[in-house]
């Protein structure tokens, strides 16, 4: 007789409850009457919990694999192993170390997410406490009499709760259950009231302050004071989170109180990827006092009219300057009321050498009053001295006996030595504070290119141009190893840019197609031990069957310097090949091997060699060179926007002629109907992404077209009556 090996798996109650999976091996002749010798021997060892278990797992024993001891029921041997479903046998069950860190809730499923945020709050959680709320959301046979799991339930049956914020669902989750007071919630309560919830966004805090009045008279006088004077007509976010997720929204010319579900999941992106244009809004937004109170419809123009100017995105200052302008004399931002109209500058202590002094506006030239206003224009100056600098220079020259001038001494004395040096190094230290390290990297690289000897920069004329990788067209991958794929199209789309069209300045010449032999392909064939071994599978010719691969050489050609070069390259692509699924075959090998033999030689040439460098695997690289990417992509949008403006203004121009110079009623209304629709369009689309502006003024061109139409129709009518 065989040794089967019976493992018992508990129900989902019982495991909750605390129960484990049970295994014994036993001598049978075959699986059934393993079933019936093992159930029995379960009623025998835990007659109290034997109906706990569902339908036992068999499998024969064989040799390499553990067992556990025969006739006995073992409690660890579970733990320790797995079963192997597809080879029929028990295997060492892989140790793996518990995921560290925080739970990222926005990645879990909306339920999970619903039920963390309902028994931890936003709060950050780990691992261990996320398996607590899937066990809670998990169990057939809830005894629950708080009614959070009806809230949860009713919560995830309305699909915008799960696009929230953590921190958005426990405020919804704190409004239900004041709504429902001392009664235990249900879960069309709580459906219903998240529906309302979600469909009336700005009737939010009178739900929160209806709710309170049903709770108690007195906290609901209070509540609904505060609350009308604290945001009333202001029309502000509550929380942080919603103020990054409404700058998320702006940026894409989203106005938040327009978004809808695929407008948030893509604002949801951009900040999981923590993209450098949001980031900088962002951080700005931040640090001002009271933008919480600011209206969205001015939070959005902010974001509208500074992203007109690329310079801001990287420039911290400059970006902070034109928020605080903007907001000056909001009403939410008190502390801007004056903002831009300082004080002037007190006067500073120059050193005219030769032991005399001058205090800025006293003799030499006028002093320079800061101004907004402008042009700005960098001129060469003296560093800077610091405030404390030169009030220790002051107390020197006084204490010295210095007025305005002094007299020249035959040596300058220790605290003024010692005042200069503390300005200079304060100076210095300011500047390596805020120096950029990327920025310093690529002076850098400019210096490396630009201290290249003349015949080295000409070499490397191709390489300089293309090598680096626009992060939008590239995929991180993990099969074989990880690495970073690039689109093979755009890598074509730099090869046109750089030679010209394809087929006339550059292109690929097929040199040789052939289909290889790989690897054997095995199947499991069963021993007469009851063990499974690999084995080749015949192909009837007297050989064995095998994986097959499509190769493809290919020579790329380009125009240079009036000479044509030519540059081999091989690409490969499974054709046949074995899985887990079974045996495949790929249609398009020819065409994948195609792509990558391209791709591979256009590599040779420098295109996107910073992928092949190695270089994107450095996350400072990868973040520089995407805040880079991002300032020419948004360029390039600009002056695409620019260009379609200008086209449809010729269009419309050409349009007023042909309507003014038209010969029937019928011609005129068939033109105007025409480019009435296409204005309409284009008028509706600039106030979906809320530019007002451009809006306004294609609904005046459309008014001048009307009234052109009206007019040509009025003199064609009566040129008809005088006709007839």
């Amino acid at each position: 007789m065989s040794i089967q090996i019976v493992k018992f798996e508990p129900s989902k109650k019982a495991r909750n409850n605390g129960a484990i999976a049970l295994v014994i091996a036993l001598e049978a002749p075959n699986k059934k009457a393993a079933e019936v010798m093992a159930t029995g021997k379960l009623w025998e060892a835990y007659p109290a919990a034997a109906d706990n278990f569902l339908k036992p797992e068999i499998v024969e024993d064989q040799p390499g694999c553990p067992r556990p001891a025969v006739g006995i029921f073992d409690e660890q041997f579970a733990i320790d192993n797995e079963l192997n479903s597809e080879l029929k046998c028990w295997q060492p069950r892989a140790v793996e170390a518990p995921p560290a860190g925080p739970v990222d809730l926005l990645k879990q499923p909306s339920k999970l997410k619903i039920a963390a945020v309902a028994m931890y709050g936003a709060n950050e959680i780990d691992h261990s406490m996320l398996s607590l709320a899937q066990d809670l959301i998990d169990n057939d046979e809830p005894e629950d009499e708080s009614g959070m799991l009806d809230i949860i339930n009713g919560l995830n049956a309305v699909p915008a709760v799960g696009a929230m914020f953590p921190a958005a669902i426990e405020t919804l989750i704190a409004a239900i259950i004041n709504h429902f007071g001392e009664a235990v919630p249900t879960e069309a309560g709580a459906k219903d009231f998240a529906k309302k919830w979600v469909a009336r966004p700005g009737a939010r805090e009178k739900m929160v302050d209806d709710t309170s009045t049903s709770t108690s008279t007195s906290t609901s006088t209070s509540t609904s004071t505060s609350t009308s004077t604290s945001t009333e007509g202001t029309g502000g976010v509550t929380d942080y989170n919603t103020l990054s997720m409404h700058t998320a929204l702006s940026i894409v010319a989203i106005h938040p109180t327009g978004a809808k579900a695929s407008d948030v999941k893509n604002a949801k992106e951009i900040i999981a990827s923590r993209d450098s244009v949001w980031r900088s809004w962002d951080k700005t937004f931040r640090v001002i006092t009271g933008i919480l109170d600011v209206d969205t419809d001015t939070r959005h123009a902010i974001i509208s009219e500074g992203l007109k100017n690329l310079k801001l995105v990287n420039n911290d200052n400059e970006r902070l300057h034109f928020v605080k302008t903007f907001l000056t004399g909001h009403p939410a931002c008190p502390e801007l009321a004056n903002y831009g109209q300082e004080a002037a500058p007190q006067p500073a202590v120059e050193n005219l050498g030769g032991g005399k002094f001058s205090v800025e506006g006293l003799i030499g030239e006028p002093p320079v009053i800061a101004s907004n206003e402008g042009e700005k224009t960098e001129v060469a100056t003296t560093e800077p001295v610091s405030d404390a600098a030169a009030l220790q220079a002051k107390e020197a020259l006084d204490n010295l006996g210095y007025g305005v001038y002094g007299t020249e001494p035959k040596q300058k004395s220790e605290m003024l030595q010692r005042a200069e040096e503390l300005a200079v190094e304060a100076t210095q230290l300011a500047e390596q504070i805020k120096a950029d390290d990327f920025q310093q990297r690529a002076n850098l690289v400019e210096q490396f290119f630009a201290e290249q000897q003349p015949e080295e920069r000409d070499n490397l004329a191709i390489w300089n141009k293309v090598y680096k990788t626009d992060p939008k067209h590239t995929k991180a991958f993990s099969n074989n190893g990880g690495g970073t794929s690039i689109n093979g199209t755009y890598m074509v789309m730099e090869a046109t840019k750089l030679f010209g069209p394809q087929g006339i300045n550059w292109g690929v010449e097929v040199v040789e197609e052939r289909f290889d032999n790989g690897a054997p392909i095995m199947q499991p064939v069963k021993q007469p031990d009851g063990s499974y071994v690999k084995a080749i599978i015949p192909n009837g010719a007297g050989g064995y069957l095998c994986e097959v691969n499509h190769t493809v050489r290919i020579n790329l050609w380009f125009e240079q310097g009036g000479k044509t070069a030519v540059v081999p390259a091989y690409g490969c692509t499974p054709y046949i090949q074995s899985t887990k699924n079974g045996i495949v075959s790929d249609g398009e090998a020819p065409k994948k091997s195609l792509t990558d033999a391209t791709k591979k030689a256009l590599s040779q040439l420098g295109f996107s060699a910073d992928v092949f460098l190695g270089l994107y695997d450095d996350v400072n690289y990868r973040q520089e060179n995407g805040a880079e990417f991002a300032l020419k992509n948004a360029s390039d949008k600009a002056e695409g926007v620019t260009r379609l403006r200008e086209e449809l203004d010729e269009k419309l121009t050409k349009v007023a002629e042909t309507i003014s110079k038209a010969v029937t009623i019928n011609e005129a209304n068939k033109v105007h109907a025409s480019i009435a629709r296409e204005v309409d369009a284009h008028r509706k689309a600039a106030e979906g992404k809320g530019d007002t502006e451009h809006a306004k003024y294609l609904a005046g061109r459309l008014r001048r077209l009307t009234t052109l139409k009206d007019e040509r129709i009025k003199a064609l009518s009566a040129s008809e009556e005088k006709t007839q």
